[in-house]
C-alpha cells in the first residue's frame, strides 16, 4: 500500500512539475514577445483625459438616442450591407471575448459549480 501511495505521490509530482514548469516557460514567451510588441510599436495606455473623454461622448450619445429613438431606426435603415457585416463582426468577437471571460471565471466550460450540500 505504501509503494502505491508513493508511486502516485512520484506521478503527481512529476505531473505538476512539468506543468508548472511550461506555465512558467510560455508565460515569460508570452511576456517577451508583448515588450517587444509593444516597443515596437510605440503603443502607450490613454490618459486619463482620454477615458473621460471617451466615455462622457458615449454617455451623451447614449441619452441622445435614449430620448429620440426614431433617430436610431433611422440609421439602422441607412446602414449598407459591409457596415452591418462589420458590426456583426464585432458582435461576434464582443460576444466571444465575454465568453471566454465567463469560462475562466467559472473554471468550468458549462454551468457552474454548485456549493450546497447534497441531500441523499
Amino acid at each position: 500500500m505504501l509503494g502505491r501511495i508513493q508511486a502516485f505521490t512520484t506521478g503527481l509530482v512529476s505531473k505538476t512539475t512539468s506543468f508548472a514548469t511550461k506555465t512558467i516557460y510560455y508565460g515569460k514567451v508570452g511576456a517577451e514577445l508583448s515588450k517587444q510588441v509593444y516597443l515596437k510599436e510605440g503603443l502607450q495606455p490613454p490618459s486619463i483625459a482620454d477615458f473621460k473623454k471617451v466615455y462622457s461622448q458615449l454617455y451623451k450619445k447614449s441619452l441622445h438616442y435614449a430620448v429620440k429613438p426614431k433617430e436610431v431606426v433611422e440609421i439602422v435603415k441607412t446602414l449598407s450591407k459591409n457596415d452591418a457585416l462589420r458590426y456583426g463582426a464585432f458582435a461576434v468577437q464582443i460576444v466571444g471575448f465575454y465568453s471566454i471571460g465567463e469560462v475562466i471565471g467559472r473554471r468550468h466550460l458549462v454551468g457552474y459549480k454548485n456549493y450546497q450540500p447534497s441531500h441523499h
